[in-house]
């Protein structure tokens, strides 16, 4: 944004102060943030225990003490290409209307909120700190007919965001070779079956790059893990070691 842009924006904020797009609550002029911190504070955050590799929170820890190596019984059935994925939290409540205003409503600065979650994630989950090496942070490319409508891919300005946090590059790895039906309504097997042969790496891609990399594969939302597991595979093919996956919301 330009001087006279800033300026612009500046006698708009005096004049009409921005407000949370959740609450509705008055905020400072020239706050960058689009939700109060009141509301972000009050985002329902998945705490542990949970399982080792999904994330997936169990409900006691009773069931994680019967739990085959504490992995939750749909890591243990289906299994998946990345190695653990973690999320903020579940896609409900005040975390599922923030998402649907970024991706539905081109409220796009909300990436570089969602950001520092995602990034504390990495470093306490991950141990994705400033000492680790050969991290890189990608996402899982969007849809282009969807790309087409909504004009932004989510996932890539939450991974750019959250890279710049992380302190690490972010590299557009992965492209989608055919598109797909919704996944919306089909069940697991299904959703596996519709993600075969759906992703590649780019053709520009240096394979040198990804050789023993960790890879931070970052979405907004995951359901069944169908899509980044599909992704994973792709990356590891490539030579990474290992992909880790980190989203907003799990379904």
């Amino acid at each position: 944004m330009g001087y006279l842009g800033r300026i612009i924006g500046a006698a708009i904020d005096f004049l009409i102060p921005p407000k949370c797009l959740l609450c509705s609550a008055s905020m400072k002029i020239g706050d960058p943030q689009a939700i109060c911190t009141p509301c972000t504070d009050a985002f329902e955050r998945f705490e542990p225990p949970w399982c080792p590799r999904c994330g997936n929170p169990f409900g006691s820890l009773t069931t994680l003490a019967h739990s085959p190596a504490h992995v939750c019984a749909d890591c243990l059935e289906n299994g998946h290409h990345y190695d653990m994925a973690r999320a903020i939290g579940a896609y409900e409540d005040s975390l599922r209307e923030s998402v649907h205003l970024f991706k539905f409503q081109g409220f796009t600065k909300l990436a570089r909120e969602f950001a520092p979650h995602l990034a504390r994630l990495a470093t306490d989950e991950f141990g994705v700190d400033e000492d680790a090496r050969n991290v890189v942070v990608t996402h899982v490319p969007i849809d282009p007919a969807r790309w087409r409508t909504r004009g932004f891919d989510q996932a890539m300005l939450l991974a750019l965001m959250t890279a710049e946090c992380l302190g690490k590059p972010h590299a557009d790895l992965l492209e989608r070779a055919k598109e797909t039906r919704s996944q919306t309504g089909l069940s697991a097997r299904e959703r596996r079956r519709n993600m075969r042969g759906v992703f590649r790496i780019r053709p520009k891609v240096a394979r040198e790059e990804l050789k023993a990399a960790t890879c931070i594969l970052v979405d907004d939302v995951v359901t069944t893990g169908s899509t980044a597991s599909a992704c994973a595979r792709e990356l590891k093919k490539a030579g990474a070691e290992a992909v880790h996956l980190l989203t907003i919301c799990r379904s």
